[in-house]
């Protein structure tokens, strides 16, 4: 193979400088894995997403950060269906995906596409608040009073509640502390959410730091999203199992998500493909 044909396609939004891009490789069976990552390196998207032929699914899904292969990615997956209807490269509604998290259900509603999330997986861990508001910047006291919590719905993150809009907004992440809370809790980034929104319709406004994963800070995150869902849920602050969420703001690259937490957790949002090519090999 000489070359392979790439896109970028923002996901989460319909503008082409907002949301969260991530690129998408079809074909991309004829790849070892070490040229997926030098490629995912090349673009330089949170995560790019390769497409396969599967036995188990209609397709299968391969996702690499800058740094590593991750299980899941709920942007990268909006992408990679938005791509695969825009081509008009599928033509049923409703498909089945295989990644290294399962075998999750797509579903095409109109210009949304839906993701179902793995089985949530709920986990306690040892951390003092203190500790987490100095790796985000903050003040103990600007924590709200939900519990700090490792959630996965395919990629665990650490959901953690501020009070205030105005503080998440302002936060200044010390990023090797956040690598270092990390490691200790076994998750792959902090998510860290507020009840206070920018946009009237939405129920919560998040930021996500992931520099595990060489993105100190991803613009609007699928899978955490999944997982906050899910957390939610839980803890019986949903009044209505789907609603609207927002993240991206303070990086200018709006997005919104649309998450259901009834009996299955999913994610869904539109797309905008913003560039297509070529990378020689």
């Amino acid at each position: 193979m000489d070359n392979v044909a790439f896109y970028v396609v923002n996901a989460f939004t319909t503008s082409p400088f907002k949301g969260n891009p991530a690129g998408v490789v079809l074909n991309a069976d004829m790849l070892d894995e070490d040229t997926m990552q030098h490629i995912a390196r090349e673009l330089k998207c949170s995560e790019t997403a390769f497409v396969m032929e599967s036995e188990r699914a209609d397709i299968r899904l391969r996702y690499f950060s800058p740094k590593k292969e991750v299980e899941l990615c709920g942007h990268a997956t909006i992408a990679t269906f938005h791509t695969l209807a825009e081509g008009g490269f599928i033509r049923k509604k409703e498909l089945l995906m295989e990644t290294a998290a399962g075998v999750l259900e797509i579903e095409i509603l109109g210009r949304n596409v839906f993701m179902e999330q793995a089985r949530p997986v709920f986990r306690d861990v040892d951390v003092e608040k203190k500790e987490v508001a100095e790796a985000l910047g903050i003040e103990e006291h600007e924590l709200g009073d939900l519990p700090v919590e490792a959630v996965s719905t395919g990629l665990f993150s650490l959901n953690i509640h501020v009070k205030t809009l105005e503080t998440v907004q302002k936060m200044t992440p010390d990023f090797e502390r956040v690598k270092e809370l990390c490691k200790k809790t076994e998750v792959g980034a902090l998510f860290v959410f507020t009840f206070e929104t920018v946009c009237e319709d939405c129920l919560v406004h998040s930021r996500c730091f992931a520099p595990l994963y060489g993105v100190n800070e991803d613009p609007v995150t699928g899978t955490a999203n999944g997982a906050l869902g899910a957390y939610l849920k839980k803890h019986g602050l949903l009044h209505h199992p789907q609603y609207r969420a927002e993240q991206g703001f303070e990086m200018g690259r709006d997005g919104i998500i649309i998450v259901e937490a009834g009996e299955r957790i999913r994610v869904g949002g539109e797309a905008r493909t913003v560039m297509r090519g070529r990378i020689e090999l």
